[in-house]
C-alpha cells in the first residue's frame, strides 16, 4: 500500500479521536507514523496538522470564556517553542522516542492517580486569569512550548494543569484548543526556519487535509454525548495507547 494512503488513514483515525477528546491527534498520530517514517520526519509534519486542526476545533467550539488568559502565557510558549525546536534539530531519532514515551507515560501514570477525584468532583464553569499569571503556570506554558517544538506534543504539562484546575469539558477542550494552535503555529513557523519543513511534508499536508476533516466532524459528534467522567476516561485511554506504541518499534 502507497505510503500516502497508511499516512491518510493515521491522520483520519488521529483527528476522528482529536475530535472525541480534544487533544490526542499529534499524541496518536506520531508514535504511529514513526512506526515506519521515524519521528524526524513525523514532527516538523504534524505542526502544520496540529496547527489546523486546533484552529478548526477552536471556531467549532464557538467558546469565548478562553479570552480571558492572559498575554503572558502565550509570550512564553513562543521562547518555549523557538528553544523546542532547537532542540529537536540537535537530537538523535532514538532520543526523542525516549523523551516521548516517558512525557507520556508518567502523565499517563499521573492521570491515573487523579481519576480518583473526578467522583465527587465539582467543574469550574469560567477562567480565572490570575490561574494563567503565576509561576507555575508560566513554567507550565513554557512546557508547553518547548515540547510543540521538540516532539510537538505540548499536551501532557497542559492538560495536566488544566486538570487540577477542574475545568467543564466544554471550557477545558476549548482551552486546549487556543493554547494548541498557538504553539503549534509556533512550532512550525520555527520548523520552517529551521529548514525541518521540507516541499514533500506540504504536499502530504495539503493531500491529506480533507480525511483530517472528516475525522474531526465525526469525533465532534461523538463528543457531544459524553460525560464530563466518561470524558477524562477516554482521554486517559488514549495516553496509554499513545506511549505503548512508542516500544513496538524502539528504533529507526
Amino acid at each position: 500500500m502507497p505510503e500516502i494512503y497508511i499516512l491518510a488513514f493515521i491522520f483520519f483515525i488521529s483527528a476522528l479521536i482529536h475530535g472525541l477528546v480534544g487533544f490526542a491527534f499529534a499524541l496518536t498520530a506520531l508514535p504511529l507514523i514513526a512506526l515506519f517514517k521515524g519521528v524526524k520526519f513525523a514532527v516538523p509534519l504534524l505542526s502544520l496538522f496540529s496547527f489546523t486542526v486546533n484552529l478548526i476545533m477552536l471556531f467549532i467550539l464557538h467558546e469565548k470564556r478562553i479570552l480571558k488568559i492572559p498575554i503572558r502565557f502565550f509570550l512564553v510558549i513562543i521562547l518555549g517553542a523557538i528553544l523546542g525546536v532547537r532542540g529537536f534539530t540537535l537530537s538523535s531519532e532514538y532520543t526523542l522516542r525516549i523523551i516521548l514515551f516517558f512525557a507520556i507515560f508518567v502523565f499517563f501514570l499521573w492521570e491515573l492517580y487523579q481519576l480518583k477525584y473526578h467522583q465527587n468532583i465539582q467543574f469550574v464553569h469560567n477562567i480565572n486569569p490570575e490561574a494563567f499569571k503565576n509561576p507555575k503556570a508560566l513554567l507550565i506554558a513554557f512546557l508547553v512550548g518547548f515540547l510543540a517544538g521538540l516532539l510537538n506534543t505540548p499536551g501532557p504539562p497542559i492538560v495536566m494543569y488544566l486538570t487540577l484546575l477542574h475545568f467543564d469539558k466544554n471550557l477545558f477542550k476549548a482551552t486546549l484548543q487556543i493554547i494548541f494552535a498557538f504553539s503549534a503555529l509556533n512550532a512550525a513557523i520555527n520548523h520552517y526556519l529551521s529548514g525541518n519543513l521540507t516541499f514533500e511534508l506540504f504536499k502530504i499536508y495539503l493531500l491529506c487535509m480533507p480525511v483530517v476533516l472528516i475525522g474531526m466532524i465525526l469525533g465532534q459528534k461523538l463528543y457531544g454525548k459524553l460525560s464530563n467522567r466518561v470524558y477524562y476516561y477516554l482521554v486517559n485511554v488514549f495516553l496509554l495507547i499513545s506511549a505503548l506504541l512508542l516500544l513496538i518499534k524502539p528504533g529507526t
